[in-house]
Order: structure tokens, then sequence, then C-alpha cells
């Protein structure tokens, strides 16, 4: 009992850390905070199997630009394989009318949530589907201090997400070729 009552003293104090560090988006801004290039720095879940499809992964760069039609996110990556093999892929991202709340095109089952940092030129991505729950650290920059991965660590430490997955820097090129068609890849963002 008492065992309980502690841990759940210590969720208590972590959600209102974390909330101190966690931003929704500024609506005004959304989605233009987010345009541009990212580097996948991190991942993390409470069960290993949702984390699996990063796991042939060496490092990624992603490139989110606005779509042809206002309510579209164009998503264009570069993976690096642990193969050493590049392969380019693309999502399209529906945006929500009154939300910041992202669906994945073709995936209409799977929720994702942009959030601020407290670290500066951060993203953290949150993933939601049936079968799994993942945050994600993006950075504008291919190398982030430590602190700031120790923080996306503490917070999904205190989502229950004890499984982390720490990814290396892209040495794969992102061409900005707006016409360039990318075949489309499974997960999103990561």
């Amino acid at each position: 009992m008492l065992q309980r009552t502690w841990s759940y003293l210590l969720y208590l104090y972590g959600a209102l850390i974390g909330g101190g560090s966690l931003h929704h988006p500024d609506p005004p801004q959304f989605p233009r905070q987010y345009l541009g290039t990212w580097h996948f720095i991190a991942a993390a879940a409470a069960t290993p199997v949702a984390l699996e499809i990063f796991a042939g992964t060496d490092g990624s760069v992603f490139h989110m630009g606005q779509g042809p039609q206002p309510q579209r996110l164009q998503l264009r990556a570069a993976l690096r394989l642990k193969s050493g093999d590049c392969v380019p892929r693309s999502w399209i991202y529906l945006l929500n009318e009154g939300s910041t709340d992202l669906t994945t095109e073709g995936r209409p089952g799977m929720r994702t949530q942009l959030f601020s940092s407290k670290c500066p030129d951060t993203i953290i991505v949150q993933e939601t589907d049936r079968d799994y729950q993942r945050i994600l650290l993006y950075s504008r920059t291919p190398h982030l201090a430590d602190d700031c991965i120790e923080d996306f660590r503490s917070q999904a430490y205190c989502l229950d997400m004890e499984e982390f997955l720490l990814l290396g820097s892209p040495k794969c090129s992102l061409m900005h070729n707006p016409t360039q068609k990318f075949p489309p890849h499974p997960y999103p963002m990561g």
C-alpha cells in the first residue's frame, strides 16, 4: 500500500514537473513553427514493440513543408539504415480544424500531437495508435545537448515509457526538390 501511494505521489510530481517543460503549440503560429528541417534524435515507449520499427534506422533527417492544400503538410525524409543505405520516404499529415493534432493520411486511427520542449529548437512528437503510444524527440540540429536528451528521457519516464532509443547522426542528405516523388513509409516522423 505504501509503495502504491509513493508511486502515485511520484507520478503526480513528475506530471507537474513535466507539464512545466512540455508545451502545446501556439495556435496562431501552428503549424508554421514546425516547418523546416528536423533531425530524429531519440524515441521512448512503454514497450520494446513500439520502438521496433526504428531498430534498423541509424539516423534520419526530415523536412516538413506546407502541402499543396492549406490543410495538408508534406513530410519528406531521408532515413539512414544500419546497413548504410539511405532511403527516401514521404508522408502527408492532415490538419484538423480547431486543433493542433495531426492525422496521418491513410492511417485514421493514428493520433499525432506536437509539443515544444524547454530546449530551444526541439520538438516532441507523441504518436498514439491502437497498439502503442510513443514519444519522439527531434531537433533542428543533428547534435543535441546531453541535458536536452536527459530531459526528454525524464519526461518519458514520467509517462511510464522506460524503453529508450537514441539514434545516431544522419549521414544522408535530404534533397530539397519539392517535385521529387518519395515512396510512402509505414511510420511517420521517425
